[in-house]
């Protein structure tokens, strides 16, 4: 599909990308930029790239530059590698906020380039490239944006690349989709980490914690042990959206409060049977041997 691919940012999501876009014959060559020195050498040892530079001119040679950092770098590494970015190239970025970022972006990029947001609605609790595989995007959601200025044809070059990686892609709109992930991905992770740091101030000692933590510790605060840079950017770009998720989340923490309090088992169990309801329709329940629905 693309003879050059420069990666700006080689993490867990930009080193999955390069190395699906290699194994699958989808780039003839994939340049990384990261940003730091030893990346290079991690990157080149899992296959997500090519070669390697810290010198963003490198974009000069890419049909598609992808932009991988955590979303607050994102702007400035534009801006200086928008001098050397050639007529026609697609631009894109896998961030998880879209629309601050998609309005930046547009006014930094010279007109002569494309601009196609995208989110890959994939992941994991661990960072960097060392952590990358080419089977990540999967069975996943990939979210495109565009700006009044998109051209159809990049929009429809990224959803053929998407489904090459074995995602699905999805057009939407840039605060439609910032405020969907606020509340099915955002605030999951601010509360992950909440209950995690709460637990962690308990007056039990750590032995004793560690002794029994199971199934529900550990599948309710997994996504807490993601990079701490990474999220707070997210938050803070998707301020508004993730402040009125926490406001809801708040009033049903609220109600359990409320039926602890007064002892009201049936408050508890209605509770419990509005989140399972809610739960199970946004996703199903799979029996044993049933495949994945």
């Amino acid at each position: 599909m693309f003879q050059t691919v420069a990666i700006v940012g080689v993490g867990l999501i930009g080193g999955s990308l390069g190395i699906a876009l290699r194994e699958r014959g989808l780039a003839s060559r994939v340049i990384g930029i990261p940003r730091r020195e030893a990346t290079i050498a991690e990157a080149l040892s899992v296959g997500a790239i090519d070669e390697g530079t810290l010198d963003l001119r490198r974009v000069s040679e890419a049909e598609l530059v992808v932009l991988a950092p955590p979303v607050l770098t994102i702007p400035p590494l534009v801006a200086a590698m928008a001098p050397y970015l050639r007529p026609g190239t697609i631009v894109t970025d896998v961030g998880s906020t879209k629309g601050a970022l998609m309005g930046a972006l547009s006014e930094l990029l010279p007109p002569y380039t494309d601009l196609v947001g995208g989110h890959p609605m994939a992941g994991s609790e661990r960072g960097g490239v060392l952590a990358s595989r080419g089977d990540l995007f999967e069975g996943s959601v990939y979210v495109l944006t565009c700006i009044p200025r998109t051209r159809p044809d990049s929009v429809a070059r990224l959803a053929v690349m998407a489904r090459a990686l074995g995602a699905t892609p999805v057009e939407m709109d840039s605060d439609l989709h910032d405020d969907a992930v606020a509340r099915i991905s955002h605030l999951p992770h601010v509360v992950a980490a909440a209950l995690a740091e709460s637990t962690g101030q308990s007056a039990l000692s750590q032995e004793v914690l560690r002794l029994l933590v199971a199934g529900g510790f550990k599948s309710t605060t997994r996504i807490a042990s993601s990079p701490p840079e990474m999220w707070r950017d997210i938050c803070l770009t998707n301020r508004d959206a993730i402040l009125a998720a926490l406001t809801d989340f708040e009033g049903a923490l609220a109600q359990f409060r409320q039926a602890l309090e007064t002892d009201d088992g049936g408050a508890l169990f209605d509770a419990f049977a509005r989140g399972k309801q809610v739960r199970d329709s946004l996703v199903p329940v799979t029996l044993p041997g049933e495949p994945p629905k």
